[in-house]
């Protein structure tokens, strides 16, 4: 990760299938209670985007779908989040959130090239897989994306809780950069680098 948390191809990829999901074409049927749930705000954020609306009410959106707290858990690893005192886990929650955040709103415009259908959700006790296929509008060369949304009751609503992408998990993509850093340089260098990310955008 040449010592900052950087985006690989599959990270990116997870991140823009997060933005994908919101751009499905209005006319989309969605089957599944997990699939009604993305669908609905999908609408939603579509309809704040086609009026101009600042990004804070777009984030807003974001966070009614993501669940922030679960995102951060599996992000640094049960073993470590449970090491870090609660000052310590605000803080790296703020600070992932905020990337999350940053990511959206850069990579935003790219998805619009991108056509996302549903495949259909698998539940298990309280959480959905959603499956859905992401293909490019602009290359017919390119080869689809496989793309699992990890769908969970959180307090009585739905929350996205981690994205696979071609088997590649979001969550575990960032533990794997996570745990580097923490190995060789520590939790202060670790809150560094997120902070030098966060404020480059």
């Amino acid at each position: 990760m040449n010592g900052r948390p950087n985006m690989n191809r599959k990270t990116f990829l997870s991140l823009f299938a997060m933005l994908a999901l919101f751009l499905l074409p209005s006319a989309a049927f969605a089957k599944g209670k997990a699939e009604s749930f993305v669908q609905q705000r999908q609408s939603e954020l579509v309809k704040l985007m086609k009026a101009g609306d600042n990004k804070e009410k777009i984030h807003a959106v974001f966070d009614q779908i993501l669940d922030y707290d679960t995102l951060a858990k599996k992000s640094l690893g049960s073993s470590t989040w449970k090491k870090r005192s609660d000052a310590e886990r605000e803080e790296f929650r703020g600070l992932l959130k905020d990337l999350v955040r940053q990511a959206y709103e850069k990579n935003l415009r790219k998805t619009l090239n991108y056509q996302v259908s549903f495949e259909g959700e698998d539940k298990s006790g309280t959480k959905y897989l959603v499956k859905t296929v992401a293909k490019s509008k602009t290359d017919k060369r390119e080869e689809p994306l496989s793309i699992d949304y990890v769908v969970a009751t959180e307090g009585g609503s739905l929350k996205i809780i981690d994205i696979v992408t071609e088997g590649s998990s979001l969550t575990r993509g960032y533990r794997s950069q996570f745990k580097r850093i923490l190995k060789k340089k520590g939790w202060d260098e670790l809150i560094r680098l997120m902070k030098k990310k966060r404020d480059a955008s």
